[in-house]
């Protein structure tokens, strides 16, 4: 995010926007080792196309636990389960898909003792889940030799805010530098303290830059919630290092992921130094 030169301000302004991209790779962008973290409740997309009928994903590494709240040819409700829905090899382009089978359970009634004699489970067909990004893919399964394939979102009904203040910064990889020295892994960590509405969020992050001088980036762009997570599709960057202006771009956040500890989201930007790749999030304050 800055151009590094001979001089020491261009060096500094240079380390500025590599720490801005290796911030977001320090704070993690994705909930799992895996990928981004898909655990949410999804149903039908567009959203609202299909009220009533949905499906709730749990994803604990690299495998998907899938409940499925459907009807059958009767109208009476059915509850499916995918239990073990894992990658398939190989992989889509640019996309992620998971497989595996659907079952049918039976057990005592809710209102009475609990006979573990009495649950059992049936094979009755197979799911196949491809997420094209973090908030959207297609479902494909069948049951009983009738399929069925739907376009699918994370069901939104409560924004979630990140507003806060923070440990920590963006982490990222810089290319298609103009200086081809400068194009590398850039970190920059510092006290991060983000502002938000249900429409816009700002990201405003203090630091030092390796030279002493205090700096101070601001990030401001537009809010999109979709289920648990959120986006940042457009927004502005610029930063100041020892009082001058040192960088300005644009950029755009996806998978962000706002919870009681901390937040993390992915990272892309560029201003006119560089193409920026990397993570963004932080660590909340003990007393926020």
């Amino acid at each position: 995010m800055f151009s590094r030169t001979t001089t020491p301000m261009t060096r500094t302004l240079r380390f500025l926007a590599a720490l801005l991209a290796s911030l977001a790779l320090c704070a993690p962008a994705r909930a799992t080792s895996y990928s981004a973290d898909f655990t949410d409740l999804w149903y039908a997309s567009p959203a609202e196309s299909e009220s009533g009928w949905g499906m709730n994903v749990i994803q604990q590494g690299e495998v998907l636990f899938l409940t499925f709240f459907v009807y059958g040819p009767d109208r009476s409700a059915r509850w499916y389960v995918g239990s073990a829905v894992e990658p398939t090899n190989p992989q889509p382009a640019n996309a992620v898909r998971f497989a595996g089978p659907l079952y049918q359970t039976t057990g005592p009634w809710f209102g009475g003792p609990f006979d573990p004699g009495t649950v059992g489970r049936s094979e009755v067909g197979s799911v196949t889940v491809t997420f094209d990004s973090a908030v959207s893919g297609t479902l494909s399964y069948t049951i009983g030799g009738t399929p069925v394939v739907k376009a699918i979102e994370r069901q939104y009904f409560r924004v979630n805010s990140a507003g806060g203040a923070y440990a920590g910064g963006l982490v990222a990889l810089a290319s298609q530098c103009v200086a081809a020295a400068d194009n590398g892994p850039l970190d920059m960590l510092g006290t991060t303290t983000v502002t938000q509405t249900a429409t816009q969020i700002t990201f405003a992050v203090a630091f030092t830059s390796p030279t002493g001088l205090p700096a101070t980036c601001n990030f401001v762009g537009t809010y999109a919630q979709k289920g648990r997570m959120a986006s940042v599709p457009s927004g502005n960057f610029s930063c100041i290092v020892g009082g001058f202006q040192a960088n300005a771009g644009v950029f755009t956040m996806s998978a962000l992921d706002a919870q009681v500890n901390g937040f993390h989201a992915t990272f892309t930007g560029q201003d006119q130094f560089c193409t920026y790749n990397g993570r963004f999030g932080g660590t909340r304050n003990a007393a926020g």
